[in-house]
Order: structure tokens, then sequence, then C-alpha cells
């Protein structure tokens, strides 16, 4: 099975340096010429949670620069498209140089948090199944080719027009997902664990971006666990109000993922320690733009989408 990695991140090197590991066929496409480079010459350095850690060599991949997509043609095409990308690199440069690699059987599938990506992207590639991938694997990429997994997680996959899998080209990505060491499934409603990830990391990350917490941190004292509440609360009313199916225990949820991700650091708060744009505008922004659509009042997204977008 082939592979295009769109994206040299922390997913994109933890996917593809395991698929390419376990025996599949895989391309990364970078977003710099200098990181492709460093991919062929240093190899993919993988260290997991046990503590092991392995070396994924040069000679077991391609990496190319994604503006290279142009003469894909010496290359040949892939059976599956993964676009790792943070959803704030998906412009209309990047879907031009994607449009240029797939094929009438390409499958695409999209990593990304928040929502709007997916009809973004199946606009771009008309015709072409698109599936959505919800995890909730951990990775920290420590330089261009260095990668830390934090912990293994669960991948969710399935068509973004909500269509069962009728082809079985998603239980193979599964099959293969699981060979190379990830725990993989095919949902039956990606919609909802969609929007199920959306209320989460609404919560959550900017929180944490703001106060400069651990995600565990955020449950340590009663005035963090009222704005918890308060972000989940207003997000649900939300979801009642438009019809978006959501748990009745979200709030305990939240809590959960909170206490099993305790150490981990959100992108967000990364991203601002880093002095890079968030995802605000794709998570709290759009849930701020569906409760104005219906004239429902939620400050407490309103609050923390201003003030993440301020830092």
């Amino acid at each position: 099975m082939k592979f295009d990695i769109i994206g040299a991140g922390a997913l994109g090197l933890l996917f593809g340096g395991k698929l390419a590991s376990s025996g599949a066929t895989v391309r990364f496409w970078t977003r710099t010429p200098e990181q492709a480079a460093l991919l062929k010459r240093e190899g993919i350095h993988l260290a997991e949670p046990d503590g092991t850690s392995i070396i994924i060599e040069g000679r077991r991949f391609e990496a190319y620069y994604m503006e290279e997509s142009g003469g894909h043609d010496k290359v040949g095409r892939a059976e599956w498209m993964l676009i790792t990308t943070k959803q704030r690199h998906l412009d209309a440069k990047l879907l031009t140089a994607v449009e240029r690699l797939v094929n009438p059987d390409t499958k695409v599938v999209c990593f990304q948090n928040g929502i709007g990506h997916l009809e973004m992207v199946g606009s771009a590639l008309p015709g072409l199944p698109v599936y959505a991938a919800i995890t909730t694997e951990g990775a920290k990429r420590m330089n261009d080719y260095t990668v830390s997994r934090a912990g293994q997680g669960t991948t969710r996959i399935g068509k973004s027009d909500g269509t069962p899998d009728q082809s079985g080209e998603g239980e193979s990505l599964a099959k293969m997902l699981g060979k190379a060491g990830f725990t993989a499934l095919l949902s039956k409603d990606i919609e909802r664990e969609i929007y199920r990830k959306l209320l989460i990391n609404a919560a959550i990350n900017p929180l944490t971006a703001i106060w400069r917490v651990a995600n565990g941190q955020l449950l340590e004292n009663e005035e963090r666990l009222r704005m918890l509440r308060q972000l989940c609360e207003e997000g649900v009313a939300v979801y009642g109000t438009l019809g978006i199916p959501c748990d009745e225990d979200m709030f305990d949820q939240i809590v959960a993922v909170c206490r099993s991700t305790s150490t981990n650091i959100s992108s967000m708060l990364k991203d601002v320690r880093e002095g890079l744009p968030t995802e605000i505008d794709y998570i709290n922004g759009k849930l701020v733009e569906m409760a104005r659509n219906k004239g429902i009042s939620v400050p407490g997204h309103e609050t923390v989408w201003r003030l993440v977008r301020a830092l």
C-alpha cells in the first residue's frame, strides 16, 4: 500500500514513520526543501512511550518539498493521502499542490482539528472519497526529523459524507494502521465524533493556552473547573439548538480527558509559546459562529476566542 503524507509535523512523522517501518511505501511532502533533505539524510527518529526508540532510515521512504508536486509523474501516485497539517496551513496554495498528486483512485484522510476543513478539501478534490480521522495519539516533534510519542491513543476513521464504507477501503486502511502499531477503528458515525472532539478541544485547549498549564492542571482548583464547565455547557447548548447529537455526560468526558492526558501540553499552548498562529478560529471561533447564527449567547467561548487571538 502506498501513502502520501502531506506535512511532516508531529502527526505526519509519527504516522508516516511507523507506516514506513511496517513495510508500506511512504512519501513525505514537506513545507521546506531543507526538511525533505534532512529526513532523507537522518531518517526519522521515533521515541516510544515505553522508553524505546527506533530510527527509520531515509532509504525506507521518500521525501519531497511540497512545491515539487508538479513533478509527480517521476514518483508515481499513491492509494492513500494522509493530510496531517494543521488546519491553518490548508490554503489554496497547498490544496493546488495536493491536487497535482492525486488520481481518480486516491483516497484522502484528513487529520485536522476543528470543523470546516472537510468541506474545503472536498471542494478542492471533487469526486475523491474523503475520510475524517479523529485521533487521540499524542506526539511532539522535537526537530525536523525526531518525534516523541507521548502515549498510544485510538484513531477512528469514517467517510466525511457519512455514507457506509461499502467498498471496504476504510477497513483496509484501519488494518494497515493496525499493522503499523496503531489502534485504528472504523467509525459508523464520524460526524458525531468530530463534534465531540470539537467540544473537548474548545473547552480544554484555550484555557491551557491562556493559563499556560498542562491539561491535568485545569482540574487543580474550583475556578478552573468552573470555567471548564461553562465552556462545556455553552457548547452543549449550541449543539442542542442545532440538533447536533451530544452525550449527556460531556463534562465528565472532558474531565476524563484532562486526567488521561494530564501531562500533555496542548497544541494550542505549544503554538502560543512558540509565537505561532493557533487553531482558535477553527475551534472556539466556529462555535461562536454557530451560536451567533442561532442568536445564542456564548460569553465564555467569545472571551477565550478573543484572548487567544490577542496572544
